[in-house]
């Protein structure tokens, strides 16, 4: 803006500011006020001036197997001087940011740490401005007490449910990564604490592969290694693959032989389709077990299916019986 238009302007409010006077007399005075205050303000920008600041604590280096008896001082009072000119950075800011206090090999059994605040009076002044002097917190010492806890590993449990959409199924069923977790507390505590559970986990209508972090539901009174765990759950759509497993008799003894009718059974597999091509007839056993059958020579056997497959999810059979027929070996 020019000179001359910024005089302009002036004048205009000049003119504005004087009409709701009702004397010349009292427009001069206000303006002489506001003059007066001006300069003091002035004045005082240019000294040196005492500010106070209240200043949020982050604590860190806080192992699990401690706990914290009466709290942590949230706050420390900052007192300190500086120009004039630079406090209104710090009151636009309103705050000044967290000061971090690290307790990381502090905790040395006794049950109390004790730090006098004036050891960090030079970090402090990193995060004021250089020309920041004199500075002072408050209070002078920071008293932590805290006991000792109790450790155990135990298993970690999902809680919830993965219900797949129509025509998808859960493979090989829900994993929680680690199975296995540190838990700190109280031996009354630990002596009855027998898994950690997930939060409450429901997925619905789910059509892809579940490989996520979720968060840990911490009992009251402990602390946990992690804070989370990943949950994967493999989901896929499934399909049927129809297989002709030969019977074969277990448990027989030597001198007999034992005979099915039919000789095979078809053996209908639910199966996830990335699978399908794996599975074999090899893979499954249609067994008739002697030890179950009747003392006698002939009649009608239940078939049980045995596999080493992963990738068999579920399977039915037919027939479930068949006839067998006991001969002895010449």
């Amino acid at each position: 803006m020019s000179a001359p238009k910024a005089i302009k302007q002036i004048v205009s409010f000049s003119k504005k500011a004087k009409a709701p006077f009702p004397t010349k007399e009292a427009f001069v005075f206000l303006s002489f006020l506001i003059l007066s205050t001006l300069l003091w303000f002035l004045h005082k920008m240019s000294h040196v001036q005492e500010l106070k600041a209240e200043v949020p604590i982050e604590y860190v280096g806080i192992p699990n197997n401690v706990e914290i008896i009466g709290g942590l001082s949230k706050t420390l009072s900052v007192r300190f001087k500086d120009k004039g000119s630079s406090l209104f950075s710090y009151i636009l800011k309103n705050d000044l940011p967290p000061f971090k206090i690290d307790l990381t090999g502090r905790f040395l059994g006794n049950g109390r740490i004790v730090l006098p605040t004036s050891m960090y009076e030079g970090l402090m002044s990193s995060s004021l401005k250089s020309s920041a002097t004199q500075i002072h917190i408050s209070p002078d010492t920071l008293i932590i007490t805290y006991t000792g806890l109790y450790k155990k590993k135990v298993p970690v449990r999902f809680f919830g449910s993965i219900l797949p959409a129509q025509q998808y199924i859960l493979t090989h069923g829900i994993a929680v990564y680690p199975p296995m977790i540190d838990v700190f507390g109280s031996k009354k505590t630990m002596d009855t604490l027998s898994a950690i559970y997930t939060q409450l986990i429901t997925l619905k209508d789910v059509k892809d592969s579940v490989d996520a972090d979720y968060n840990l539901k911490i009992p009251k009174g402990l602390h946990l290694a992690h804070s989370k765990v990943r949950v994967h759950a493999a989901v896929e759509a499934f399909t049927e693959k129809v297989l002709d497993v030969p019977v074969i008799g277990i448990n027989v003894p030597e001198q007999f032989i034992l005979r099915a009718f039919p000789a095979t059974v078809k053996v209908v597999c639910l199966v996830g389709v990335s699978h399908f091509k794996d599975l074999k007839t090899e893979d499954i056993q249609a067994v008739i077990n002697y030890n179950s059958l009747a003392k006698n020579n002939a009649g009608k056997a239940k078939i049980t299916v045995f596999s080493s497959s992963t990738s068999l999810i579920n399977y039915h059979i037919s027939p479930e019986t068949v006839d067998y027929l006991l001969e002895t070996k010449k």
